[in-house]
């Protein structure tokens, strides 16, 4: 008998909470399942890696239970296995997968259904490459963030007030937050991109944006074009704008407004290479993974999605 398989995020409230209320009707349906609940950063991997390798017949879905951060750690375990379909419980501070792919499921109700349909969908992936180190090549589904966000993703997770607001249902606050207090120190940087195979650079560089979807950082519009089955990401470019321009740009990116500001490039492209004059901080998918250079590249059509 194939069944579900929940990966739970036990770090995170809403994360528990959200399956403690779905697992009444599970049984009251009498949906098959099994539960596994993480212990620690990364644990999600290892956990949805060990699943299919002892109960690769038998997998419905693999269904992470958290925010974006989960959906990317449950990702990169079973990114190996193009069969093994990924299923999402909402759970988290930002959201930004399930934004774009299962706006609707809200509620119990409305996630048994979810798990009763059979309908499945293909998405694109984006795969990263940290060069010159032996880290294994990552997959991400929403974006990249380098330079800026990168930092204030790296701080955010780290912060304890990200646990109080994500309890208070304010988690988009904490980047907020963590903005301003990285904004007191951080320097722009000098970059150079390869965006298929043609070379670009800027000076005074904020943040550089790779989207294979519209959304990161709890609903910001980053890469307003990015579609996650087109075979291709979209590429946004901060730079030579002043602080108390980047400011309000950070205000309009919540509705995709900060394209038509000056001082804004974008880029579409099936492979990006970036490179900085010193090291800046990386984030996938809103979880740190270290600093450039790097290079990312498209997977058309490469994840079977329940929804």
């Amino acid at each position: 008998m194939k069944r579900y398989f929940f990966i739970i995020n036990t770090n995170n409230s809403k994360a528990v909470r959200a399956f403690n209320r779905l697992k009444k009707e599970l049984d009251k349906e009498e949906i098959s399942y099994r539960t596994f609940f993480t212990e620690h950063k990364g644990h999600a991997v290892e956990i949805a890696k060990k699943i299919i390798y002892i109960n690769k017949d038998s997998i419905k879905a693999i269904i992470a239970v958290g925010g974006d951060g989960t959906i990317h750690e449950v990702f990169n375990g079973i990114k190996d296995h193009p069969e093994i379909p990924l299923g999402f419980i909402s759970g988290g501070s930002g959201n930004d997968i399930v934004r774009v792919l299962a706006p609707k499921i809200k509620g119990v109700k409305s996630q048994i259904s979810y798990l009763k349909r059979k309908k499945l969908i293909k998405s694109d992936a984006g795969i990263i490459h940290m060069i010159g180190r032996s880290m294994k090549d990552q997959v991400f589904l929403s974006a990249i963030g380098i330079g800026l966000d990168g930092e204030v993703a790296r701080y955010t997770n780290k912060a304890r007030y990200k646990k109080v607001l994500h309890k208070m249902r304010l988690g988009t606050f904490a980047y907020v937050i963590t903005l301003f207090k990285v904004l007191k120190s951080y320097k722009p940087a000098s970059i150079e991109l390869e965006v298929d195979g043609q070379v670009h650079t800027f000076d005074t560089v904020w943040l550089v944006a790779v989207g294979n979807m519209p959304y990161y950082g709890g609903g910001m519009k980053i890469c307003p074009e990015a579609r996650y089955n087109d075979g291709r990401l979209d590429v946004c470019v901060v730079h030579t704008i002043s602080l108390a321009k980047l400011l309000m740009l950070f205000i309009s990116v919540f509705w995709g407004g900060h394209v038509k500001v000056q001082g804004v490039s974008q880029f579409t492209c099936r492979n990006i290479t970036v490179k900085t004059n010193r090291p800046v901080a990386i984030h996938a998918d809103g979880e740190y993974k270290g600093t450039t250079p790097v290079s990312i590249e498209i997977n058309p059509l490469s994840v079977p999605i329940k929804v």
